[in-house]
This record gives C-alpha cells, sequence and structure tokens, in this order.
C-alpha cells in the first residue's frame, strides 16, 4: 500500500530541487535533557501522545524510525504473561505452549523476511490450493492426507515451560531496551514546513530542505506493521520520481500520517530581523488536490 503526498517547488528556481543537508558538529540540547526526554518519550508511548506541537508560528510533528529489535516486544511480552499464567494454572500449559510456538513463527518471520501484501496474499493462496487438494484427496480418493496432518500436530503437544519462557524473555528484554534507546537517539525526525531535521547522538544535526519534493508512505512488511503499532516506510522524491532519501519502520506512521500530511502541504516564509523589530512570518497552506 502506498500513499503520495506532493508538496511543488516554491518557485521555478526550485524545479529540479534536491536535498540540501547541513550537518552541524555539535549537539543543540544536553545529554541530561535527552534523557529526560528519552523517558517521557516512553511514557509518552513512544511520542504517540506527543507527536505534535505547535512550534513558534508554524508546526512541526516529530516521528521516529525504530531498530528491528523493537519488533521483539510481543514476544518478550507474551513470554512474561504465559509464563506467570502457567506458574499459577500449570493446566493451560498446552495453550500458552501453542501460543508462543505461533508467536516465535510470527516473530522470526517478521524479522527475516519483508511480507507486503501481495506476497501474503500469494502464500494464502498457496496455502489454500494445497488444502483443497487434501480435501479432495481425502474426500474423493479416501486418502485421509488433512487427517493425518493434523493428528500429527495434535500429537506434538507443546508445553510451555514457564522458566523457560520467562528466562528468554529477560534475555531478550535488553536488546529491546537498548533499541528504545537507539530509536530515541538515531531515529528521531522532525517534519516542519520546510525542512527534515534528524538528530544523531554524538554526532549533530542533519536539516534536509524540503523545497521540491514529494513524499511517498508504504507499508513494505505487513507484519512488521502490526509489530510496529502501525508502523511503514516514508520516502522523498524529487521531481523525477527518483528517491533521495528514505526513512525505514517509522512508528505509527499509519496513524499519524494525516497530521504529518498536513504538514507537508504548508510552507513557511521567514524573515531574519533583530528580537527588538519582530517581523510578521507568513505562513502559506497549500490545498491537496
Amino acid at each position: 500500500m502506498t500513499t503520495t503526498s506532493e508538496i511543488p517547488p516554491t518557485s521555478p528556481s526550485n524545479a529540479g530541487a534536491t536535498t540540501t543537508i547541513v550537518r552541524s558538529g555539535q549537539p543543540r540540547e544536553s545529554l541530561i535533557r535527552r534523557i529526560i526526554g528519552f523517558v517521557g518519550w516512553v511514557l509518552s508511548g513512544f511520542g504517540l501522545f506527543s507527536v505534535r506541537r505547535q512550534h513558534s508560528k508554524s508546526e512541526e510533528i516529530v516521528l521516529f524510525a525504530v531498530h528491528q529489535a523493537f519488533y521483539l516486544w510481543a514476544l518478550i511480552l507474551i513470554g512474561f504473561i504465559g509464563g506467570a499464567c502457567v506458574r499459577h494454572w500449570p493446566n493451560s500449559a498446552g495453550v500458552w505452549g501453542w501460543i508462543y510456538v505461533w508467536m516465535v513463527l510470527y516473530t522470526l518471520v517478521t524479522l527475516l523476511y519483508d511480507m507486503n501484501t501481495m506476497k501474503f496474499l500469494l502464500w494464502v493462496g498457496v496455502f489454500s490450493f494445497l488444502w483443497l487438494i487434501g480435501r479432495y484427496l481425502q474426500d474423493m480418493k479416501y486418502i485421509p492426507v488433512l487427517t493425518h496432518v493434523a493428528a500429527m500436530f495434535r500429537g506434538l503437544h507443546p508445553k510451555l515451560d514457564p522458566g523457560f519462557a520467562i528466562v528468554l524473555s529477560i534475555i531478550l528484554a535488553p536488546a529491546w531496551v537498548i533499541s528504545l534507546f537507539q530509536t530515541f537517539s538515531w531515529g528521531r525526525k522532525k517534519f516542519s514546513p520546510n525542512s527534515i531535521e534528524e538528530w544523531y547522538l554524538g554526532e549533530g544535526t542533519e536539516v534536509t530542505d524540503r523545497s521540491g519534493l514529494k513524499f511517498r508512505m508504504r507499508y513494505r512488511d505487513i507484519f512488521e506493521t502490526i509489530l510496529g503499532l502501525g508502523a511503514g516506510d516514508l520516502e522523498a522524491m524529487d521531481g523525477s520520481g527518483k528517491v533521495v532519501k528514505r526513512w525505514p519502520n517509522i512508528l505509527f506512521l499509519a496513524f499519524t500520517w494525516s497530521s504529518l500530511d498536513e504538514i507537508l502541504h504548508q510552507r513557511a516564509a521567514t524573515v531574519d530581523n533583530p528580537t527588538n523589530d519582530p517581523v510578521e512570518v507568513e505562513q502559506v497552506r497549500r490545498e491537496k488536490a
């Protein structure tokens, strides 16, 4: 699935504009403020409830590109919950065993493969075709293929060992926490009407001019979209359609696209003047086609 937001150049001189990058050697905020900001970011639902704020006379939106290890959260959570439930209700070990097995499989597929909509539908079609063949052999040729397969799975009896599940979750939890810190420190993207600002811990700030660019949202992997709580990829293209910048795994992109789209259709003209002689700043909002 792809969504495109086009922002035409503000003047003819910008018709062939590409990204202009300026890197600052020093971060603008102190380490202590960043730590406090990181804690606030986690408590605010990884930025979901503070994604948009008023800045001067224009608006800005802050998004985060998550690390791949972020997608471990469901497996870690199931391990803790399942382990606790089996300890209190030992008879539920069989049910939680199957839940844990399918969650491990889902997480591995998410991390190892990109499953877009077409690939997913293709695999659904393949398994449906195999199931129909099995039904045909069983009903028409009296060959109990599906019965044998179902009996094989019923005979496996996977049971969740609470100690194993909790220990594995404890081992994976630090990787997930580190992914949060890496996401906050290197994955922060601030979109404003004129520019895109990216902050990198220990490196500085990178600013990209938005003139002449159009933006496209893509869902590259539907499994990552689910585990990433609406995550998707954001691409910036020039006038010729060439992708000049790409931000993968943007957290909550499906829920924040409408707010981002509004900002992408704005341009702000600013004037550099003394503080004691303020000049009105004009903000131009381009109507969507």
